[in-house]
């Protein structure tokens, strides 16, 4: 499948997209139509500001978060050479300035990324259409600003996202609360549920009346005691527990609505931050240094990718720590070091030399 690209895109960048694309296919990559988008620093910090996502919502957050951004860059303490959405189609921005080595670094850096959103199960329940969502929340959260006031509106955004996070990560994959036909089923069940199965003529005995009585009573005390508890069963969804009970108006519990709409979506790429990284340096790593290198790059690309893993003193850099999981699992899978023989073999020099 063909990348769409900009006319802007300079011819060179796109031969080498489409050699990088095609290297990244025949490893078995599969991913979503690749959009290329070139933009300055400036551009790149503000789009990095939104989340990727341009037409968000206003908020002072988003300024601030630009504001860090261009300091950083001036001041040479950080700088962001791409940013890839999980959008179908993906879209990657890359900087204006980087040099060709590092736009052919950064686009395959980019097809692992593509490929780990389309692929892993963190991201299996995320709207691909996200872009058009994000826009309606922004153009939404306009009007409600125009009606009901910028202050009123800003106020109430500042109270939801300071509890935005307060999501139950595990809804897309586990149904908490069963069907409310189900749990009358079950509620019958557990009525009889202290009756013995008998002959007819042994059921006085085995199942004594007054015993069965006692049961159907405690059961009905503790229907009661659930009834009045609130909630009737914990719950993890914080934000959906205060759109369903909290005293709020209409435009507040549609305002707390899409902020547990985005963040659901943006949940899983904090879930798998190292592993996505990972993924993306391991596989710009190996089609850089087998394909897309020229003798005259190679210095220059092991001074990058070396400052793209380097350590962090005192913080984990999801770079290093996720390539290096990927090459442990890649050097125990070839050489069959897991399984049960491996696992329960107790001779250390032989797990040494294991292959």
């Amino acid at each position: 499948m063909a990348t769409n690209l900009r006319r802007e895109f300079p011819a060179e960048l796109c031969r080498w997209q489409e050699t990088i694309e095609k290297t990244a296919r025949s490893y078995g990559l599969d991913f979503f139509e690749t959009v290329f988008e070139l933009l300055g620093y400036e551009e790149m910090n503000a789009v990095a500001a939104y989340g990727g996502f341009p037409t968000r919502y206003p908020h002072w957050r988003f300024g601030m978060e630009y504001e860090q951004l261009t300091r950083g860059y001036a001041y040479g303490l950080q700088k962001i050479y791409e940013m890839v959405v999980n959008t179908n189609p993906c879209y990657a921005y890359l900087l204006e300035s980087n040099s060709v080595l590092a736009q052919k670094l950064v686009m395959a850096h980019v097809y692992g990324h593509c490929d780990f959103f389309k692929n892993n199960i963190w991201f299996a329940h995320t709207n691909r259409k996200m872009i058009d969502v994000l826009a309606n929340h922004g153009t939404r959260i306009r009007e409600l600003m125009d009606k009901h006031g910028l202050d009123a509106v800003e106020s109430f955004l500042d109270a939801c996202l300071s509890v935005e996070d307060l999501i139950d990560i595990h809804a897309p994959a586990i149904k908490r609360r069963p069907p409310r036909k189900l749990e009358e089923e079950t509620a019958e069940e557990e009525l009889t549920s202290g009756k013995f199965k008998s002959k007819r003529y042994m059921d006085e005995f085995v199942n004594p009346p007054r015993l069965l009585a006692a049961e159907r009573e405690r059961h009905k005390r503790e229907e009661n005691e659930a009834r009045n508890r609130f909630p009737e069963r914990p719950e993890r969804d914080v934000l959906h527990f205060l759109i369903e009970h909290a005293p709020l108006e209409n435009w507040q519990r549609d305002i707390l609505s899409i902020i547990r709409e985005e963040a659901y979506y943006f949940a899983p790429q904090a879930q798998t931050k190292i592993m996505n990284e990972g993924w993306a340096s391991y596989w710009h790593s190996l089609i850089m240094t087998r394909h897309e290198l020229t003798d005259a790059e190679v210095v220059d690309y092991a001074d990058h990718h070396s400052g793209t893993v380097a350590p962090h003193p005192g913080q984990i850099n999801p770079y290093k720590l996720g390539l290096e999981l990927y090459r442990d699992i890649e050097e125990r899978w070839n050489t069959g070091r897991f399984g049960r023989e491996y696992e329960e073999c107790e001779d250390r020099r032989k797990k040494e030399e294991w292959d």
